[in-house]
């Protein structure tokens, strides 16, 4: 690949913003982690070890300024969601946006006591309320996205019918064909669209369900599934800036 002017300015414009940013050192945060795992697994020497650990504790303080505020983000998303008509969807997009609302309300808190500016007697139910408020979030996002397939399998029955009737009819227009390709590509965008998601979901929980000890798996396993959600939202992020 030949690093152009155009590859620059997309690298510039997906670090311009803060969730850009937020998303390379979550990365670097989760590889940290990773790493440490490895090298303490290897017997590597401690000063070593900890260079990593460090590093890892240090983005992730870094990574909470880059929230700061976004419980409101949260809060006025969830308000929004209260108007979506379809039940199930506007329970968990309620509860999904609820729970990262609280969620992040936490990390400020454990922000605040890691540089010092309050301390708190037990930051560390401060720091599990925040995960079960995450894995809550993650759960409805989950079962949304489970929701949005059955939905989507409907739409996708109901188009092969469609494309059916107007195989077999005589009277078939050139606007009924463009409305039904139309309409099949938009199908197909949704289902990546769902997919995407549910695969981030899936990733994502497995770090609070580790933190809160339902799920057992080594610090190796937590940090590759941090790196996989990471390159899955610079992604995201990455075409969001690039369109």
């Amino acid at each position: 690949m030949v690093l152009t002017h155009s590859n620059v300015d997309a690298f510039n414009r997906f670090l311009a913003s803060t969730v850009g940013r937020e998303k390379l050192c979550r990365l670097v945060q989760y590889f940290a982690r990773f790493y440490s795992f490895y090298l303490f697994r290897k017997g590597a020497p401690k000063d070593v070890i900890q260079r990593w650990v460090d590093l890892k504790t240090h983005l992730g303080n870094g990574r909470k300024f880059f929230r700061l505020l976004k419980p409101v983000e949260f809060a006025q998303t969830g308000i929004k969601s209260l108007a979506v008509k379809d039940d199930v969807l506007r329970y968990t997009a309620v509860v999904k946006q609820g729970g990262m609302f609280f969620y992040y309300l936490t990390e400020m808190l454990v922000l605040a006591n890691s540089i010092n500016f309050f301390k708190f007697e037990d930051i560390k139910k401060y720091s599990k309320i925040g995960q079960r408020c995450w894995m809550t979030a993650l759960t409805a996002s989950l079962i949304s996205s489970i929701y949005k397939f059955t939905q989507l399998q409907r739409r996708q029955h109901m188009l092969e019918k469609t494309r059916k009737y107007i195989v077999n009819t005589k009277e078939k227009s050139d606007a009924q064909i463009a409305d039904l390709k139309s309409q099949e590509k938009i199908l197909a965008k949704d289902k990546l669209a769902v997919k995407f998601q549910f695969v981030q979901d899936s990733f994502d929980i497995i770090i609070p369900s580790t933190g809160l000890g339902f799920l057992n798996v080594d610090e190796g396993v937590v940090g590759i599934a941090g790196m996989i959600t990471s390159l899955l939202g610079m992604r995201s992020q990455w075409n969001k800036v690039n369109k």
